[in-house]
């Protein structure tokens, strides 16, 4: 947003728009999907200072920035538990959603130890998104960019992790614009070092408990041995899950 408004900031001052009309647009109240904004590039348009294809150039620009916005307006529960699975699922429809109906055959016991199943491959899936978090505000109003989540070493928090109970992990990072992937095995995963206790459960986290289960803080330099391009997810976790 804070590019967009820059954008209409200077378009408004190139148009030769008073005081006046900049204040009034700031004070007027809005109702969606009559935004500020909106209103902005109505007067601009009026006002023949830009075209409609310059309108359309930005709102392409604005999409492709904030492409997945809406996965930070996203109540955490249904972001933590279901949206990162079933982003997998449909990118790669080969993965099965592990549920004790889908592996009585060859996981008998199962009970929600791990998401995904490929062929004698148990697969977690987590996803983390980005955003600035010395900021007020909602989640979706601090959102980082790549660029951003990169500039200010944002450090991705991957939680309830069991090494003990998968082979691999597909981690996520979510910016609002850029979708990141790392792939690592459950060993990788113990000798970075990062892995440390579950600050819910305090006998969770430590070497000899029935479910080894932590969380790590991770920056994308720390992750980047395991960085991998969307299309080839699915080829690393049978690679590293062998």
């Amino acid at each position: 947003m804070k590019e967009l408004r820059r954008q209409l900031k200077e378009l408004l001052q190139q148009a030769g728009a008073d005081a006046e009309v900049l204040e009034a647009f700031r004070q007027e109240n809005t109702v969606f999907p009559f935004s500020a904004e909106s209103r902005i590039l109505m007067y601009l348009m009026n006002a023949q200072a830009i075209t409609y294809e310059q309108y359309q150039e930005i709102y392409e620009s604005y999409m492709k920035r904030n492409q997945y916005l809406y996965l930070f307006e996203m109540a955490p529960r249904t972001f933590g538990e279901t949206w990162g699975e079933q982003h997998i699922l449909k990118l790669f429809p080969a993965f099965v959603k592990a549920t004790k109906e889908n592996m009585v055959s060859v996981y008998p016991d199962f009970d929600g130890e791990f998401d995904l199943w490929i062929p004698e491959i148990r697969v977690e899936v987590k996803a983390c998104r980005a955003n600035d978090t010395k900021a007020g505000g909602s989640l979706a109003s601090r959102a980082y960019l790549h660029s951003e989540a990169i500039a200010n070493g944002f450090k991705y928090h991957y939680q309830q992790l069991k090494p003990s109970c998968c082979d691999v992990f597909i981690w996520i990072g979510v910016c609002r614009d850029e979708l990141i992937y790392w792939v690592l095995t459950s060993e990788e995963l113990q000798r970075t070092g990062k892995l440390g206790s579950q600050h819910r459960n305090e006998n969770t986290g430590i070497a000899g408990a029935a479910v080894f289960e932590g969380q790590v803080f991770m920056t994308e330099e720390e992750l980047r041995p395991f960085l991998v391009a969307e299309k080839d997810v699915l080829d690393v976790v049978k690679m590293k899950g062998r």
